[in-house]
């Protein structure tokens, strides 16, 4: 296809809600795609579907004006997506590009009046696929699914239905429009069906990582949210959800399958991968330290042993290159002494026929029949990081380190609980319904945790009875006051690295002010631009951006916000500076026990949100891995930095930026102990629970405040308590005192 004076025309209509306006594409009267072997006209293609597009907004403008009609506006706006997609990408050198495009434009539109008429048959139609939407808490993006129902679906008012999570494989063809074509409707499925199921479009082709993840979740969300609006929600076995799927969708199903095992009762997958080294090309054989680490976040050989809680039935081609995926897992589960079945193809290669995909239903239905106990008797929970922490009824809240095995093993015999445990600080036990219903907070539970008789007394939290316990410097388990304290310390949801920032709601911010460099100024826009064409192309989504001038109490308390500049250009860098663990301003960065020149070097970091508890500020950062690893195998988006970087900018244009350091914060969000900013110091002994410490401290800095003292007495008072307190954290407050009297 041949594209040229693409600038020159400009068609600007009203988008809906949530769409920015954009320029489409603009063709000169020469420009033509060359389509099943004939030349079109592409300025006129792209001009016909716009026509189309005017009238479908025109439409949902309309409708808007209706609030009954606002849960089902997505169903109709993901039609716009689709095109407005097609167009900013110019994806239009795939066969029967506009063919597919102008037909959803046309059902779009025919849902649109349908709507007008207070009529929804998309969510009434039965036993072929239909295309549904919603829209994305993490950047308010319309994102598809689809959904084929049973053919008696709902006749039964008793029967209920598993739910099947499939999952696609990686298709570089993959786009909206594509997604919604597949899945169109026209034709009724050639066999019947006993399950629902559910569709995942998951952003595209990530493996079903970070954003891809979360896709998998808010599609079930706003799938169930609908059935319960339509009154149908109890047709829904929550006991007996699958997931499944085949390439790319096999390795989604391994790691979603036994990252979560308390989610499904069976777990499907076809080839994919399960591990980094030894699939992803050209990886050297040892990789730095902290994108080792990070490794165990996704790569599924690690966590094994959580097949004791599902049932694994996996499928290969004999001589299918993926068969390694299931070869791996079947080597690791059963050195835990615990089944897998592995269906294998003779003769085939990367091919999942029909004929095999009813075997492995087969093989599936035993264990879909049986569904999954709704509190397990016995639980063995294997997890790398807080981001993966639930299995039924235990939560692990704290862990000793992350990304090493981390392991809790539970029995309940109805009256009490024993638990073993490796590497974890903080545990969260959920008691069964009927006895949260007739426990009461002051009625204690026997326990034995890591051989140390505990009697318990549960406490409400989120609605529900839990014990809550954590373990002292002593390795003592006791009662803890709450299911989790201040976001000063590593828990679930706030845990990192950098990348986990783009898996919920986020926002990112540009500075108005003056630069404190203009170089790394330079760098850390020339990263946002990165991030945003990556995300538009990769994550199907436009990048959520505000200047500081125009963020909200409400953006800052409920969004993890990613600041661009520094202290400088960015308002919002200045305020959280003095919370950050690493201490930063025009002349230097300050990170360990090592000084960079803020001229020179940019910093990269992660860390609890100072304006809220749940949420994470990120600093000069996208995702870490980069445009060339999106294009290339799914086993390549894993994080290059951790939790933080330092990065050398060069004046070359464009700018390079050279990692020279990165790494992976302690469980207090901590690069080390020394040279840190007091009031950060506060903060991290008050998460190690060191709250003397901390109140000492602050009562340090208040003197240095108030009194006007001479750096010479302060440096005095450092090398006297350098020489006669031995305990390294006293020190350290010194330490902090004598930095704040030289700042002043």
């Amino acid at each position: 296809m041949q594209v040229t004076n693409i600038a020159r025309f400009v068609f600007f209509i009203a988008l809906p809600t949530g769409i920015a306006l954009f320029p489409t594409s603009s063709f000169s009267q020469q420009d033509v795609a060359t389509k099943q072997g004939k030349e079109i006209n592409l300025k006129e293609e792209v001009s016909n579907l716009l026509t189309k597009r005017a009238l479908l907004t025109k439409e949902l403008e309309s409708l808007k004006k209706n609030q009954a009609h606002e849960h089902d506006l997505p169903d109709i706006e993901i039609y716009i997506k689709a095109i407005d997609w097609l167009v900013r990408t110019k994806d239009f050198d795939q066969k029967d590009t506009f063919k597919k495009a102008n037909f959803i434009a046309d059902q779009g539109i025919a849902r649109a009046l349908k709507l007008q008429n207070n009529q929804k048959p998309w969510l009434s139609t039965f036993n072929t696929p239909q295309a549904r939407a919603y829209r994305s808490a993490i950047d308010n993006s319309l994102q598809a699914y689809a959904i084929i129902y049973p053919k008696d679906f709902g006749l039964i008012k008793t029967k209920k239905y598993p739910l099947h999570l499939v999952l696609h494989g990686k298709n570089e063809k993959l786009n909206e429009v594509n997604f919604l074509y597949e899945n169109r409707g026209d034709k009724p499925l050639s066999g019947d069906q006993d399950f629902i199921q559910l569709s995942i479009y998951g952003r595209g082709n990530n493996a079903y990582r970070w954003a891809g993840e979360t896709d998998l979740n808010e599609a079930i969300q706003n799938f169930t949210e609908q059935e319960k609006r339509l009154g149908r929600d109890h047709l829904i076995d929550n006991a007996r959800f699958v997931v499944r799927g085949f390439s790319m969708g096999g390795a989604g199903t391994w790691h979603l399958g036994l990252h979560q095992p308390d989610r499904w009762c069976v777990m499907g997958p076809g080839a994919g991968f399960t591990t980094t080294h030894g699939y992803a090309p050209n990886l050297p054989a040892k990789l730095p330290d902290q994108q080792e680490a990070c490794l165990s976040i996704y790569d599924a050989y690690l966590y094994a042993e959580n097949a004791f809680n599902i049932p694994v039935v996996a499928y290969s081609g004999e001589i299918d290159k993926q068969k390694q995926a299931a070869d791996i897992m079947e080597k690791n589960i059963k050195s835990f002494g615990l089944p897998m079945e592995h269906l294998i193809a003779p003769g085939l290669e990367h091919k999942f026929p029909p004929e095999w995909q009813q075997k492995a239903f087969a093989a599936y239905a035993p264990h879909i029949a049986k569904g999954r106990a709704p509190y397990p008797e016995k639980i063995k929970f294997i997890t790398y990081t807080l981001k993966y922490a639930k299995c039924d009824w235990i939560e692990i809240l704290g862990l000793k380190k992350h990304y090493i095995r981390s392991r809790v093993e539970g029995s309940f015999n109805g009256q009490s609980y024993q638990l073993q445990s490796e590497n974890i600080t903080k545990i969260a036990i959920s008691l069964p319904v009927d006895k949260s219903k007739s426990s009461l907070p002051n009625k204690s539970i026997a326990l034995v945790f890591d051989g140390q008789k505990i009697s318990a007394t549960p406490i409400l939290v989120d609605g529900a009875m839990k014990i809550i316990l954590e373990k002292d410097e002593k390795n003592i388990w006791s009662m803890a006051a709450t299911k989790s304290g201040a976001n000063k310390a590593k828990i679930p949801g706030l845990q990192g690295p950098i990348d986990d920032a783009f898996t919920k709601g986020f926002l990112c911010v540009t500075g108005t002010g003056t630069p404190w460099n203009e170089l790394a100024h330079k760098a850390s826009l020339q990263e946002l631009e990165r991030f945003k064409k990556d995300w538009e192309l990769f994550f199907r989504a436009e990048l959520p951006v505000k200047k500081d001038s125009m963020v909200t109490t409400n953006d800052l308390e409920s969004k993890n916000i990613i600041l661009f500049g520094d202290g400088g250009s960015n308002s919002l860098i200045t305020k959280v500076l003095p919370m950050a663990p690493i201490q930063w301003n025009k002349s230097s960065i300050l990170l360990k026990n090592k000084t960079f020149n803020s001229a020179e070097h940019m910093p990269a970091l992660i860390f609890p949100s100072p304006f809220s508890s749940k949420n994470y500020v990120v600093i000069n950062s996208g995702h870490t891995f980069r445009t060339e690893d999106l294009k290339g195998t799914n086993a390549l988006l894993f994080p290059r930095w951790g939790d933080y970087a330092i990065l050398k900018i060069s004046p070359a244009m464009p700018i390079k930026a050279e990692l020279q350091e990165s790494g992976i914060f302690d469980e207090s969000w901590w690069p080390c102990l020394l040279f840190v900013t007091p009031h950060a110091s506060i903060h991290r002994f008050e998460a190690q629970g060191l709250r003397e410490r901390a109140g000492f401290l602050q009562v340090c800095i208040r003197e240095v405040e108030v009194v006007s003292l001479l750096t010479s007495h302060w440096l005095h008072s450092y090398n006297h308590y350098k020489q006669v307190i031995i305990d390294t954290d006293e020190y350290d407050l010194y330490i902090q005192l004598y930095f704040l009297s030289i700042a002043k």
